[in-house]
């Protein structure tokens, strides 16, 4: 089994310490980060891969719930608390793999830990054939591809725009990439992603599109070779 890198949230020592000790039997982490504070864990996973989060729902800053509800890309998140009563909206968000009571066995914790490793979070989004529903704040707003121009990051955020307005919304550009189409759409900057019907003109460094200049990344040159080629091919056949 892989070797994971685990984070502990629990601002209660003596839990977190015997949360530690029993994954430290376990022998699946590569290594174990323990926090007391929402601030410090964003902190972490902005700056580390971590692949499995186990968060207490009451902590000295705020509730463990808000981290649940944030934009960010999560691992999954095994809950572990003293009160059963919080499990309810904990799986309603759709971000908990799990729910453990305190105190807890080392089956019980294992069986989390399998179960977490398998789990996939209800989705911010829903996907049809020409458009897509993407989180924007609380709500749900939809998107047609056609619409779209470009996708621009914006850390844990992406913005997407259209007619030169842009909506900001709950997702990381690289979730936003695996719901456009592959036909249309491309990733030509770790922090771009355009709509190829949209294109006014390019050239070996940069797309136009209308009067905006997206860059192309060093690291998206050489796979947008063969595209250019193509696609200077076929604007040559409509101009015939």
């Amino acid at each position: 089994m892989k070797r994971s890198q685990f984070l502990i949230i629990d601002d209660n020592e003596a839990d977190a310490k015997r949360l530690h000790e029993a994954l430290e039997k376990l022998l699946l982490f590569k290594s174990i980060d323990v926090t007391a504070t929402l601030e410090e864990a964003t902190s972490i996973l902005e700056n580390q891969s971590i692949d499995l989060i186990f968060l207490d729902i009451l902590l000295t800053d705020q509730s463990g719930l808000k981290l649940l509800r944030s934009n960010t890309d999560l691992p999954p998140v095994i809950i572990v608390s003293s009160y059963p009563d919080y499990a309810i909206e904990s799986y309603r968000i759709g971000k908990a793999a799990d729910f453990i009571v305190k105190p807890f066995t080392e089956e019980r914790l294992l069986m989390a830990v399998n179960r977490a490793m398998n789990f996939e979070a209800t989705p911010n989004h829903i996907t049809g054939a020409h458009f897509t529903f993407l989180k924007v704040g609380y709500k749900v707003q939809r998107f047609d591809f056609n619409a779209i121009d470009y996708v621009e990051a914006f850390g844990s955020y992406s913005k997407i725009f259209v007619d030169g307005q842009y909506t900001l919304i709950n997702d990381r550009i690289s979730v936003v990439k695996k719901l456009l189409p592959d036909q249309h759409f491309i990733q030509v900057h770790k922090s771009y992603i355009i709509n190829t019907d949209k294109i006014a003109m390019f050239d070996r460094n940069n797309f136009w599109i209308q009067k905006t200049k997206i860059p192309i990344g060093i690291s998206y040159r050489s796979s947008l070779e063969s595209f250019l080629a193509v696609f200077g091919k076929e604007e040559e056949e409509k101009e015939k």
